[in-house]
């Protein structure tokens, strides 16, 4: 690979890394762990592509301090490399479990980046990970194949914890891992194998911008204040499940007096209650579930099966989640679910779909106001 080569592809990762980081620029306005972290791996990412490029240029030049640059030069890009594939891990299960506190569970994860970042500094004295000979070229020792393994396993660690999610929590249709893990995987191994190649960094800041781009389209079907999905992801699934037939099935959710919550401890209290009302429903809804927040205080479950059998069991593991939830909480308030369901019909249309469940919801809706109204008759 000629060194022009390898300057051209070097600034188009560090071009597309400085794209991503004005563009990321509200994103980081949320001041969430997850995307400080994110902008410390463009940033990172972006410093490594202008040393590679710089390592490479200066290779052979048998010049005053040329040798010092490059050892300070290459020491710099193997402690991003391992600083970066740790880091991904973090922000894996941040983007994923959303719970800073299991942070606390890599410290003795951490044990394989603190000895490689250790082996980097002793390596500017002892020179046994790569080292500078006396023309001022530089070598990859054999131990220096550990931090490819040590990068390697960080990232596949990084798809254990999303497997072990999956497992818990059921899919989540955004967390597009491989977009970033698959050019990374790819370039590292061509350098690992050909040497003189200079891919790795320019194929991290292909996967971080892919990874972006696909995070900015889920932004734009999760409601805001809840996190479940919105109306214009239901409206997609419904018409996805039209397209091709698909048996399937829903749930409409309506959080009973929610206005007397409102009205009586105010908007900031309601927001709260409907927070946790899509927490409840969000732990509720099976792998092949989809919670929407539907409109105001009303929620849908869009369900991959037609059996009403197992519609119903959720129906009933709402009910019990939410009579559990008045049990325990100390909230002012307490909550209250109405609940209609409807199965999907291919003769059906989205509306109608919709209307079916919404109607049964407004069935049972009645049926309470009705009985709240007799209680509150005088004798």
């Amino acid at each position: 690979m000629n060194i022009q080569a390898i300057v051209l592809i070097n600034c188009i990762g560090f071009t597309l890394l400085m794209i991503l980081l004005i563009s990321s620029h509200f994103v980081r306005e949320r001041r969430q762990i997850s995307d400080n972290l994110f902008t410390w791996m463009i940033s990172l990412t972006a410093f490594s592509c202008i040393m590679e490029m710089i390592t490479f240029i200066i290779d052979g030049k048998a010049l005053p301090g040329m040798r010092e640059l490059h050892m300070i030069g290459d020491t710099l890009l193997f402690l991003a490399n391992i600083t970066i594939s740790f880091s991904w891990c973090i922000y894996v299960d941040l983007r994923l479990y959303e719970d800073e506190q299991r942070l606390k569970k890599y410290t003795w994860k951490a044990i394989p980046a603190l000895i490689a970042v250790l082996s980097v500094i002793l390596n500017l004295k002892f020179e046994f990970l790569f080292t500078i000979d006396e023309k001022f070229y530089y070598h990859r020792c054999p131990a220096g194949y550990t931090h490819y393994l040590i990068t390697f396993g960080y990232l596949t660690y990084s798809l254990l914890i999303r497997r072990r999610y999956y497992k818990e929590h059921g899919k989540i249709r955004f967390f597009p891992i491989y977009m970033f893990i698959t050019p990374i995987y790819v370039g590292a191994t061509v350098q690992f194998f050909i040497y003189g190649v200079s891919l790795a960094w320019c194929c991290t800041a292909l996967g971080l911008t892919g990874m972006y781009m696909s995070l900015q389209n889920e932004l734009s079907y999760i409601d805001p204040l809840t996190k479940l999905y919105n109306r214009n992801y239901l409206d997609y699934t419904i018409n996805d499940i039209s397209r091709k037939n698909t048996p399937s099935g829903g749930i409409m959710i309506d959080l009973d007096y929610f206005k007397n919550i409102n009205d009586t401890f105010g908007h900031s209290v309601g927001d709260e209650a409907l927070i946790d009302a899509a927490d409840l429903i969000r732990k509720a809804v099976p792998s092949y579930g989809v919670p929407v927040r539907f409109a105001g205080d009303e929620f849908v479950i869009i369900l991959r099966t037609s059996e009403e059998d197992k519609i119903i069991e959720i129906v009933d593991k709402l009910r019990k989640a939410v009579k559990n939830y008045n049990q325990s909480s100390q909230k002012p308030y307490q909550l209250s679910f109405s609940i209609g369901y409807s199965i999907y019909h291919s003769e059906a249309t989205a509306d109608i779909f919709l209307n079916e469940m919404d109607e049964n919801m407004y069935e049972e809706k009645r049926r309470k106001h009705s009985r709240s109204a007799k209680k509150s008759k005088p004798a």
